[in-house]
């Protein structure tokens, strides 16, 4: 009888030890303010963007217009622009159908190479060297070569849109490759899988996250490019506007051009991220 009890109070024992205190506080999920909520985040922007309009209205309204034009003349310009002369829109339609032509091409480019040097090693060893090296050169040193080679029209701005943008794509989808799970390549082999297969069920899914950043990287790029070759070169679109009005002194005007170019960047980031959470909603952040 003493053994049983004994045997009972152990038992018993290692109940209490396993089972959580009654006494013990459960832990509160953290609550999150309105701040922190869509509607606040975009209130705090909203307030932000407006007290620094007043700020600049201010600072601006006693200023030479030559050197700062106030938002309140920035408005007018743009109303000029946009509404009644419409002049704007021709340059902005110019600059964009440069972007998307060049991001395409960096793309169907970049894409390939980056599969090739992450999959064959010698092509690796062989292109790694120069991929670096013009990935890290200045990209406006080629603008005088480029326009001996090409002239001041549509290809030049082309050609120098995908020397800016191409190299994140290589080089992130070539990473991606690289970082593919050796397991699932091994599974795919035992399963007598051909190089073709594997590259569209195996390496192309597990390299998707790093081909989307390579991508909005380069969309950013693209877009730089697209200003840098026409404020450098071919005097057209928005970045050929905002050389010039500086040269006339039109500081309004300018400043809508250089809005506009904002806006478009702005545009960029936010389509890119939509687009990347719909076609790859693996990569969405878990919200705690």
């Amino acid at each position: 009888m003493v053994e049983g009890k004994g045997i009972d109070v152990i038992m018993a024992t290692r109940e209490q030890v396993a089972t959580p205190s009654a006494t013990r506080k459960t832990p509160t999920k953290n609550i999150k303010g309105w701040l922190y909520t869509p509607s606040g985040v975009w209130s705090v922007r909203l307030a932000v963007l407006v007290g620094l309009v007043v700020i600049w209205q201010i600072y601006a309204s006693g200023l030479n217009r030559a050197l700062l034009a106030p938002p309140s003349e920035v408005a007018v310009a743009f109303y000029q622009q946009a509404i009644v002369q419409k002049t704007i829109w021709g340059a902005l339609g110019d600059s964009l159908i440069t972007l998307f032509l060049g991001f395409a091409l960096s793309m169907a480019i970049g894409v390939p190479a980056g599969i090739l040097m992450g999959r064959v090693r010698t092509i690796e060893h062989v292109a790694d060297p120069y991929v670096s090296f013009l990935y890290a050169l200045p990209h406006v040193s080629l603008v005088p070569l480029l326009v001996i080679w090409l002239g001041f029209e549509l290809k030049f701005r082309l050609a120098y849109v995908v020397v800016s943008a191409v190299f994140p794509v290589i080089i992130n989808t070539m990473t991606g490759v690289k970082n593919v799970d050796p397991e699932l390549l091994d599974a795919g082999h035992a399963f007598c899988a051909t190089e073709r297969q594997k590259l569209w069920t195996i390496v192309l899914p597990s390299s998707t996250p790093y081909i989307f950043a390579g991508a909005r990287q380069a969309f950013s790029s693209a877009w730089v490019g697209v200003v840098v070759s026409e404020m450098t070169a071919t005097l057209t679109g928005v970045g050929g506007t905002i050389l010039n009005y500086a040269n006339r002194f039109r500081t309004a005007d300018m400043l809508v051009s250089i809005l506009i170019i904002m806006c478009v960047a702005v545009s960029i980031q936010a389509l890119s991220g939509n687009l990347q959470s719909r076609l790859a909603p693996w990569q969405r952040p878990e919200h705690s």
